[in-house]
């Protein structure tokens, strides 16, 4: 970014809430897909409870937190189908245990969203929707993608958008790999190579010169190198975005 350009902004994050409820919602969250990225859905979702009940109110989460080196050999080894089954069962338990809707803390796990829905008599509250509905309302339909390589190759991301009228733009290779790399190799990790955010802009300048109108941060560990305050478009955060429509289901 130049020298006295503004930064972009970020679309989604901590909105205000008018609650129509004394008491939240309980919510049920598969988690784990990586640790850092569910302890940071738990910390918003606790914040934005608070923030529109006041008190020591806090929010009713029930969390399914996975060992994600089995989840990633699982995608690796391309077992979609087991992790199908395996969090539609556990959204199931979750929801036998009280909760009133789903939240799958990932961007690449909602490869398996039709199977988790499919599961309970519960609403899975869909990021994807999410992120869609703020590209929209801020009057885009071209956007920049970056994620895992599940995310940014698989058709699952880009058909679910291209049904909202939105174009999504994502690297291509080696690029598109070695974003995949980072996330998995040292960002799951809750590592940050020095390199990595200035190399990450660059791949978000490339994208926006192929039309870009905005970014979606894809994968929830993307802000560890890439915030609106490194673009100049629009950022849509779709960690943020997820939250702010799992905190709207659970106080109203």
């Amino acid at each position: 970014m130049d020298a006295g350009q503004a930064p972009g902004r970020t679309v989604g994050g901590m909105t205000a809430i008018a609650a129509t409820r004394s008491t939240p919602r309980r919510l049920g969250l598969l988690g784990g897909i990586t640790w850092h990225s569910s302890l940071e859905f738990e910390r918003l979702l606790n914040e934005g409870v608070n923030a529109a009940l006041g008190g020591s109110s806090a929010a009713d989460l029930l969390v399914r937190s996975y060992n994600f080196q089995q989840i990633a050999d699982a995608q690796a080894a391309g077992d979609w189908d087991g992790l199908g089954f395996t969090f539609g069962q556990d959204a199931r338990r979750l929801q036998d245990a009280g909760a009133e809707a789903i939240l799958i803390c990932a961007n690449t796990m909602h490869k398996v969203a039709p199977a988790v829905a499919e599961a309970i008599d519960i609403p899975v509250i869909h990021m994807l929707d999410a992120t869609a509905d703020a590209i929209l309302a801020a009057g885009l339909d071209t956007v920049a993608l970056l994620g895992t390589g599940y995310t940014m190759r698989d058709p699952f991301y880009c058909d679910h958008m291209a049904a909202r009228g939105i174009t999504t733009i994502v690297p291509q290779e080696p690029y598109l790999q070695e974003v995949h790399d980072l996330i998995y190799g040292s960002l799951a990790r809750g590592l940050v190579p020095e390199h990595a955010p200035a190399w990450t802009r660059g791949i978000y300048e490339g994208l926006k010169e192929r039309g870009a109108q905005g970014v979606i941060s894809g994968c929830t560990e993307i802000p560890m190198v890439l915030t609106a305050a490194d673009v100049d478009e629009p950022y849509f955060d779709s960690m943020a975005l997820h939250v702010d429509a799992a905190l709207r289901f659970a106080l109203n």
